[in-house]
């Protein structure tokens, strides 16, 4: 039999400051201060600088149940049909019987047990943030229905999944090499059958790890740009598809229905262009006053046709062909003027992505950018209003600046390091070994360049050395 006791529930944050310039640690729920006491324990900075907050009167603060299993050492959790399980020494917690990593294990200590609160916070739909200010952890109730989208890192490929309760999108999964990886992720999220899987292009590192999805889970439609390809990895495609036997539609100008004031619309930007990647599925996501755009890897020379469609500010901004100069327009980005932009991209890809001149455009409009090679998954949670950050990758604290368009957010597991500064980027120099040519990544040559024969040069200087010679043309 389950019997309530006082436990006590971690919060793992890494302080923007050093353990010893902390006095005290507060914990504000929806603007009120939570009051603590001797019996139910007090906020304390632990040897691994780790924020420890004391888990029933947080909780129940919240609203929640609290109880505990002695037999199994396992706290949980409830509140509104949701319940979170907690067994110590464990690397993970379960939300209604499903299984959600975390980066630390619950404990006991000096009699009392320590849990990870923020993921059992945001399983209930909480935001969490920290007040470096104040040295304040700040919880706050997300009043509409959550959706989350999911930015994952593949390397250098695209992958996002869109969850809003009931129905689940996802819009490429990487190369076929990623495709277990987007299948745990996303698994604990799906309810049921994934609602729409978005095919955006047939280029390897959009639709190589969808047959591993359709595999795992039971899709009810499949969107794609309608190009028929050669390749081994669309007729693995393909022959997925066939075999799932689920609706199959070529990108249309459609608005899809995903519930409770929220729209994805397609629309049907180019058909049958000799470039894969001009044939991109454009998608549009609005709820309420939040929107999202991903325009697969979309030349620039088509974006005036997508700043044309949708027409209005969006609020995040998936980069187009992950950031290189041949998207990211000028013109595109004066429409829809985003205050966040994701690129998804490899560390040390041979394409040099993300380029210098996008990370400039981006810039001048007051963007924040996050890559995923840097900031590793990048989740944007709202409730239609705003929208939260959160990273999987964090080397260390980087307080951001709100805007009027951001939830104001400073703790460093909701907008890590990973920021791309133009400023600090670098000039860069795409070398051909073949010719053994080196040119600014602007130039025209550089479309040219096979891709097993194209060298990231970070200086003028390392070419040289490296004996390539540089291009009469752009004259690098």
């Amino acid at each position: 039999m389950k019997k309530l006791l006082a436990v006590i529930l971690s919060i793992t944050l890494i302080l923007s400051s050093s353990a010893t310039a902390l006095a005290t640690v507060s914990v504000s729920i929806n603007n009120s201060p939570v009051t603590f006491t001797s019996q139910s324990g007090s906020p304390f900075i632990d040897q691994a600088n780790r924020t420890q907050v004391p888990l029933r009167v947080t909780m129940e603060t919240y609203g929640c149940n609290v109880s505990w299993e002695q037999d199994t050492s396992t706290a949980t959790v409830s509140k509104d049909g949701t319940t979170v399980e907690v067994m110590i020494g464990q690397n993970y917690i379960l939300k209604n019987n499903t299984k959600i990593a975390i980066d630390s294990a619950a404990i006991i200590k000096d009699g009392r047990t320590y849990l990870p609160i923020r993921a059992v916070l945001e399983s209930f739909g909480a935001n969490v943030s920290w007040n470096n200010t104040s040295q304040t952890v700040m919880v706050s109730s997300i009043n509409g229905k959550v959706m989350t989208i999911h930015y994952l890192d593949v390397g250098q490929g695209d992958s996002i999944f869109i969850d809003y309760g009931n129905y689940e999108v996802l819009i490429d999964a990487g190369t076929a090499g990623y495709g277990a990886k987007v299948v745990n992720y996303i698994r604990p999220y799906v309810g049921g059958n994934l609602e729409l899987v978005i095919c955006t292009h047939i280029h390897a590192d959009h639709i190589g790890g969808i047959p591993a999805v359709l595999a795992a889970f039971n899709v009810e439609m499949v969107i794609d740009s309608g190009e028929v390809g050669t390749t081994a990895t669309w007729r693995n495609y393909m022959a997925a598809v066939d075999k799932e036997g689920c609706a199959f539609l070529v990108d249309k100008d459609m608005q899809i229905d995903i519930g409770e004031n929220a729209w994805l619309n397609i629309y049907d930007i180019v058909d049958g262009d000799s470039d894969s990647n001009n044939n991109s599925v454009v998608a549009e996501l609005d709820y309420s006053g939040f929107s999202a755009l991903f325009t697969g890897d979309l030349d620039s020379k088509y974006e005036s046709i997508v700043a044309e469609r949708v027409g209005k500010k969006v609020d995040v901004f998936k980069a187009g062909h992950h950031g290189s100069y041949t998207a990211n327009s000028q013109v595109l980005l004066n429409i829809i003027i985003p205050s966040l932009v994701i690129i998804s991209y490899g560390d040390g890809n041979t394409y040099g992505h993300p380029h210098q001149e996008p990370l400039q455009r981006f810039k001048s409009i007051g963007a924040m950018v996050l890559g995923t090679a840097i900031s590793g998954n990048i989740t944007v949670t709202t409730s239609g209003q705003g929208y939260n950050i959160t990273t999987s990758n964090v080397s260390r604290n980087t307080p951001v600046s709100p805007s009027a368009n951001i939830i104001p957010v400073t703790t460093p597991t909701q907008v890590s390091s990973s920021v791309v500064n133009p400023n600090t980027a670098g000039t860069i120099y795409i070398g051909n070994s073949n010719t053994k040519k080196f040119h600014i990544s602007t130039c025209s040559y550089v479309k040219s360049i096979s891709p097993e024969n194209k060298v990231i040069l970070t200086s003028r200087a390392e070419a040289i050395a490296q004996g390539y010679v540089p291009c009469k043309v752009c004259k690098p």
